[in-house]
């Protein structure tokens, strides 16, 4: 059997795959859509690409990156 594995990356590298996704989704930066995100701008809004940038942004970084 297989195992799993993993590779701890690190602080700059996690914004960096939440940046990325997020200007690929979205076509915003991260840091635009940090700030959008706080001031409820996607309330509401359950479009797959906002749910999965939401989920890369890594916590520990200031709202707007």
């Amino acid at each position: 059997m297989g195992g799993v594995s993993f590779e701890l990356i690190s602080a700059e590298e996690q914004w960096d795959i939440f940046d990325d996704a997020s200007r690929r989704l979205l076509d915003l930066d991260g840091a635009e859509f940090a700030s959008k995100r706080d001031s409820g701008e996607f309330v509401g809004k359950d479009e797959p690409g906002v749910m999965q940038v939401a989920i890369l942004r890594p916590s520990g970084w200031p709202d707007a990156g």
